[in-house]
């Protein structure tokens, strides 16, 4: 496989979404039907209001992501016959990635011999350069977008939901609960005495403790529940489809990742449960947070 520029990485995850090929055909045709083959004539004229107007306005009214770049790539390869296309991004973040036609694995032989540069690779080598930077171009736009979700939305630290995206998980869940009684069960957790863990030992051993515990969490959690960090050392869960006494399964799941891991940091929580405590996000919260506080006064 040749390129026009190029650089390797570990591929990153298979298309979740495929975009109506009708509605790609309609962004890509004004890039790749522009002007001819001669690069010379692919003007900045003809390329940038393509680029920037017509990627953006679509990337900011529908959610494409990672599935976009494999349409995109999909398109690309069914346009001009080709048996094989990569493309590989470079972010500040999370350094090179590359996506290989139909979600492809990338083997250590090909990310070899692809090269160091980020760009668009061709088998065959058929497609001109200016078309293929276009292609990944409009690539790296879907992939830095689809990173600036994730960030909006996840806390940064542990990468479990922050607490705007908890704040909206718990109004959806209590609006389903309130109309089709649908049962869930609020986990507010505490770490207890973390600030005496920064003082004593730093903040760097702090913040991988946390790191931990966000991980432990992840795995504790089952599939449909959310996992979030809500505060400093303040998490919460929901447990969907739990009537309350789910929750007990759940801590002690969560005790043993976090043994697993060598982490013996311990917690306090406390609960309430939908519909039976509330329909209201605030008062399941303030119940919560009350069997939280009554619990930690009960330790002392």
């Amino acid at each position: 496989m040749s390129s026009k520029r190029g650089l390797a990485a570990d591929s990153v995850r298979q298309p979740s979404e495929q975009d109506d090929e009708r509605e790609l055909e309609a962004v890509l045709d004004p890039l790749l039907n522009t002007g001819s083959d001669d690069s010379d004539e692919f003007t900045d004229r003809a390329y940038e209001p393509w680029l920037f107007e017509t990627m953006l306005s679509v990337l900011s009214e529908k959610e494409l992501g990672v599935g976009f770049i494999y349409s995109v790539l999909d398109m690309f390869a069914k346009r001009h016959g080709l048996n094989d296309v990569v493309v590989v991004l470079a972010h500040d973040s999370f350094g090179t990635q590359m996506f290989r036609l139909h979600g492809g694995a990338v083997t250590p032989e090909m990310a070899a011999r692809v090269g160091t540069d980020p760009g668009v690779y061709c088998a065959p080598d058929i497609v001109p350069s200016v078309e293929c930077d276009a292609i990944r171009t409009a690539c790296m736009l879907a992939f830095s977008l689809h990173l600036a979700r994730f960030s909006a939305a996840h806390d940064p630290l542990t990468n479990i939901a922050n607490r705007r995206s908890f704040d909206e998980a718990l109004e959806v869940a209590a609006a389903r609960s309130a109309r089709y009684g649908w049962a869930f069960t609020l986990v507010l957790i505490d770490l207890n005495n973390f600030k005496d863990v920064n003082d004593r030992s730093g903040h760097e051993f702090g913040d991988n403790t946390l790191r931990q515990f966000g991980f432990a969490l992840r795995q504790a959690v089952r599939q449909g529940d959310t996992a979030a960090r809500v505060g400093g050392d303040e998490f919460a869960v929901i447990l969907s489809n739990a009537e309350g006494h789910e929750s007990t399964g759940f801590t002690e799941r969560l005790r043993g990742h976090l043994t697993s891991v060598g982490n013996l940091v311990d917690f306090t929580i406390g609960t309430s449960t939908s519909p039976r405590d509330s329909t209201d996000p605030a008062e399941l919260m303030r119940i919560a947070d009350g069997r939280l506080y009554q619990k930690k006064e009960s330790r002392r």
